[in-house]
């Protein structure tokens, strides 16, 4: 299949796929909220460069650049991609923020409820930046990590890059394919060799961040020429050959990541996996919520064990964002789909009446 056919609806079930991503985030910080002398994550031990939770964020960033920039490029409105992009980020995160000051907080915090909230620059700060991994007064204060939320560092590269995208997307970048293949496999080779030079656009290389816009760019790529893009078995299975042949080498991170991401993307468009559909995408809900239900279980459970508390941790942010998607995030998703409608339809009035004044004249 051929991605341009993948990525039509229907074609595929992305949804699930993101769902099992942002559970792989939990699983894999579960062995480090609540270790246990002499285990380790299974696939950091089979691949020995990544676990399981870093891949998973490394595919939400690949399926974000091919999905991304597949919206611009059929839908090229600079009003409609930011729109679309404000109102499926901001509502979640500054709800689950709330809920972290004002419930989760005072429930766990090791100071006075009094003394608390009068920290109130601090939860202020937090208010107004939710997609910064952030600290509570007197929260995890005595746990392995005290931050709240230390999931969402990753939330800002990705807006980074929907702004950058966005500004390329307006100066005309992807109206001349070979110059924006050029310029993305540039920032493919860069972030992948140099992560470091990601503090040249303001952002710190925490948990080699920097080479998160490698895998934006590679999924940007595959949609920028999805109409000549084949995805399928053979193609995954030439993948895991060839990085299977090299798999005692440098080289085997660099050819196991798109074999990975490849794969992921055959598999969400499989017979047997696109009638899986869920009744929503809660994916996000999951990965928000996810950090402060696993390291509040590891505070109050240190002994309970890496699986209990994956277990406990699932159910709950799962719990969370099923509410979440039916009460803020679906309803939000379609008001940002409404703006850039109402404000077109805003527009031709307009012109139809400066047309009519002009005509009166």
């Amino acid at each position: 299949m051929m991605l341009d056919q993948l990525l039509r609806r229907g074609n595929n079930n992305a949804d699930l796929l993101r769902l099992i991503a942002a559970t792989a985030v939990i699983w894999g910080h579960a062995y480090a909220l609540v270790p246990e002398p002499g285990v380790n994550e299974p696939l950091r031990n089979l691949l020995g460069f990544d676990y399981s939770g870093s891949l998973a964020v490394k595919f939400f960033f690949f399926l974000s650049g091919i999905l991304v920039t597949n919206s611009w490029l059929t839908k090229p409105s600079a009003i409609r991609f930011a729109s679309a992009r404000i109102f499926r980020i901001f509502p979640l995160l500054v709800v689950s923020a709330l809920i972290t000051i004002l419930i989760m907080g005072p429930a766990l915090t090791s100071m006075p409820v009094s003394e608390y909230f009068h920290h109130r620059h601090e939860l202020i700060h937090v208010l107004l930046h939710p997609y910064i991994e952030y600290l509570l007064p007197g929260v995890f204060d005595h746990g392995l990590y005290q931050h709240v939320n230390g999931s969402i560092w990753t939330i800002k590269y990705e807006l980074m890059l929907y702004a950058l995208l966005l500004g390329a997307g307006m100066c005309g970048l992807f109206r001349f394919k070979p110059v924006a293949a050029a310029v993305l496999l540039t920032v493919i080779v860069v972030c992948m060799s140099w992560p470091d030079l990601i503090t040249t656009i303001g952002l710190p290389n925490i948990n080699k961040g920097g080479q998160l816009p490698a895998f934006f760019a590679f999924g940007s790529l595959l949609a920028l020429y999805k109409e000549r893009v084949r995805i399928d078995g053979r193609l995954c299975v030439g993948l895991a050959v060839i990085a299977f042949a090299v798999r005692h080498g440098p080289a085997f991170e660099f050819v196991f990541l798109p074999a990975f991401f490849i794969s992921a993307l055959w598999m969400m468009s499989l017979d047997i996996v696109k009638p899986l559909h869920l009744p929503g995408d809660f994916s996000y809900g999951v990965y928000v919520f996810g950090w402060p239900v696993q390291n509040t279980f590891a505070n109050l459970f240190p002994k309970s064990g890496i699986h209990t508390n994956q277990i406990m941790t699932f159910a709950c942010a799962f719990s969370l964002a099923v509410i979440s998607w039916f009460l803020i995030e679906k309803p939000c998703i379609a008001l940002g789909q409404k703006i850039p409608d109402h404000l077109r339809r805003r527009k031709m009035s307009a012109d139809a009446e400066a047309g009519k004044a002009t005509a009166m004249r």
